[in-house]
């Protein structure tokens, strides 16, 4: 796998991959914590950052996991303020695919600053991470995650029935997964 940059400029926001710094754990950890409502919906491990010492250890299994070139994790900025974060993981290097994960504050949403995250870490990954294919798989009540795939014109490709529990609807989930190959990838 090629190497992904560490910092990907956009129009408006930028891209900077996670480092392992209490610093860094610190300001992932408020994010999170000020964003509990909106995120526990989709993303199960919210219940388990319950400080600032669990998100320095997410932040170290995500360098651990860099490494080794399984998953590379951004934090989105406007200017200086942290408003989110995009990753691209389950890369596989035999298959050139991997999957992007998002979430983004509340007070942020509905900017299209998402939207630019997607492009910039698409952008990166098909002309310089060596990707061929790329997804996004979301619970199908989260349909502003859902739009946002669309919008950012990946295929949706079907969905996967009752294929997890959301213990937050107290019920099974099902997912939706949506594609984009680098044919389909305009510079």
């Amino acid at each position: 796998m090629k190497k992904f940059k560490s910092e990907l400029i956009g129009k408006r926001i930028i891209l900077k991959r996670l480092k392992l710094t209490i610093t860094a754990a610190s300001t992932l950890f408020k994010a999170v914590d000020e964003n509990r409502q909106h995120l526990d919906p989709w993303f199960p491990w919210v219940k388990s950052e319950k400080n600032v010492e669990d998100s320095f250890k997410y932040l170290l299994e995500t360098v651990a996991k860099f490494k080794i070139g399984e998953k590379v994790d951004y934090g989105i900025y406007l200017g200086k303020e942290y408003i989110g974060n995009i990753g691209i993981f389950d890369i596989s290097q035999k298959n050139k695919s991997a999957e992007i994960g998002y979430w983004l504050s509340k007070k942020f949403t509905r900017n299209g600053y998402m939207t630019e995250a997607i492009g910039i870490l698409e952008k990166e990954a098909f002309l310089n991470g060596g990707l061929n294919r790329i997804q996004i798989k979301c619970d199908e009540r989260n349909i502003p995650s859902a739009k946002t795939a669309k919008k950012c014109g990946y295929l949706f490709e079907g969905k996967h029935r009752e294929d997890g529990y959301s213990d937050y609807y107290k019920g099974f989930r099902n997912t939706l997964i949506f594609s984009k190959l680098k044919s389909d990838f305009k510079k």
